[in-house]
């Protein structure tokens, strides 16, 4: 059961938090979405369609910084103020208005790990899915914005743009299970969404297509060339990056690459056992390949849970540090904070994903900018409480 002084820390805390998380992330979903997205040409339409969908992106972002910011101000003004020393003279442990703050930051710390999984499931189809409704028109505008449009399996770069008329442009198209990759250089050309289909349709017109590197065609008048999978909504999970996939995917990518590089092996071993070169360096590459992207995949949960734990970590470091400095000034408390966490925690944590993606010491290495910082605040917390 939690003390009056106890819910009072409580409540100040959830009420900076909550002003400074909305506050934060309306600017930078609103203002920064928008401003980005108006930057890069897409439709206005688009981008109102998609501004539900960043919250999930800011908010895992911004949760860390905004808790840090709450402790800040509250421990900050209640140690310039004497309550602080007021609280240990009536011969309570500063502790005790430290661990309701931790349990709730620990609370966080779930639910920020839990929206890298809403932004994998949630928040990037959806947003995939409203460019890939409206693609004609949000490849239009990009291209009228910056004369070049480029997605995962089309590329496009253009003279210029009269109407909805392209003029000299150039594209690239990926291959896909049922065609090869296609390079098209025409002297015009119009992207169309056949409005009982649904499929996209590029109508060139005098130019030339090359089929897979291969084979060339030259044509003086229409071609049409259906790029019915560009505005599919679905994800390719065998391809997708890890940051994409939910967590109830990652397991399975794990023994479907585990599977991959099991097979790759073995032709691997078949082809030093015939002494075939070229095969040798194809299946060193093929399995080099699905290595890493097993260690990626591997590391992925890990990644994602110690990111979000930044968020305890941030607080373990906060309280004692507003407490020290005794001041009510909470931007220069919170920058006193900061500046070390960006100085040591973000550099660590970077390190740590790419020594985990390496796969060198398993997904262990993602915890170290945690556990550093984390030290850090148990040994000032531990000092304050001392003092």
């Amino acid at each position: 059961m939690l003390t009056t002084i106890q819910r009072y820390v409580l409540w100040e805390i959830l009420k900076v938090f909550l002003l400074c998380l909305g506050i934060t992330v309306l600017l930078m979903t609103v203002g920064g979405g928008v401003n980005e997205g108006l930057k890069k040409g897409l439709p206005p339409g688009v981008i109102l369609n998609m501004l539900p969908y960043f919250i999930p992106e800011m908010l895992r972002y911004t949760i860390p910084g905004c808790m840090l910011f709450a402790v800040c101000t509250l421990f900050g003004r209640m140690s310039a103020t004497n309550e602080i020393t007021a609280v240990k003279s009536a011969g309570i442990n500063p502790i005790e208005l430290m661990w309701p703050v931790l349990a709730l930051a620990y609370f966080l710390s779930f639910f920020t790990f839990w929206m890298y999984d809403a932004c994998a499931s949630w928040s990037r189809p959806n947003m995939h899915r409203v460019v890939a409704e409206s693609l004609d028109d949000t490849v239009y505008g990009m291209l009228r914005a910056k004369r070049s449009f480029k997605m995962s399996g089309f590329d496009v770069s253009v003279k210029t743009v009269r109407d909805r008329v392209m003029i000299s442009p150039r594209f690239t198209i990926a291959a896909t299970d049922s065609q090869p990759s296609i390079f098209v250089e025409v002297a015009e050309a119009e992207l169309r969404t056949d409005p009982e289909t649904g499929v996209l349709q590029l109508i060139c017109r005098d130019g030339s297509v090359e089929y897979g590197g291969e084979q060339s065609i030259d044509f003086p008048d229409e071609q049409i060339i259906y790029l019915d999978h560009l505005n599919s909504i679905e994800m390719d999970e065998n391809s997708a990056s890890p940051a994409n996939l939910t967590l109830n995917a990652i397991p399975r990518q794990i023994e479907r690459q585990q599977k991959i590089i099991e097979e790759g092996r073995q032709s691997l071993a078949n082809a030093e056992a015939a002494g075939d070169e070229e095969t040798i360096g194809h299946a060193k590459r093929h399995v080099s390949h699905h290595q890493n992207r097993l260690y990626r995949l591997q590391a992925e949960r890990q990644r994602r849970l110690a990111n979000g734990f930044g968020v305890f970590c941030f607080v373990c470091m906060g309280m004692p540090v507003a407490i020290w400095r005794r001041s009510s000034d909470n931007v220069s408390t919170f920058f006193t904070c900061f500046l070390p966490i960006l100085l040591l925690y973000y550099p660590l944590l970077v390190i740590g994903e790419q020594t985990a993606r390496d796969g060198t010491f398993g997904s262990a290495p993602v915890w170290i900018a945690n556990i550093v910082l984390l030290a850090v605040g148990a040994l000032l917390v531990w000092r304050v409480n001392r003092n």
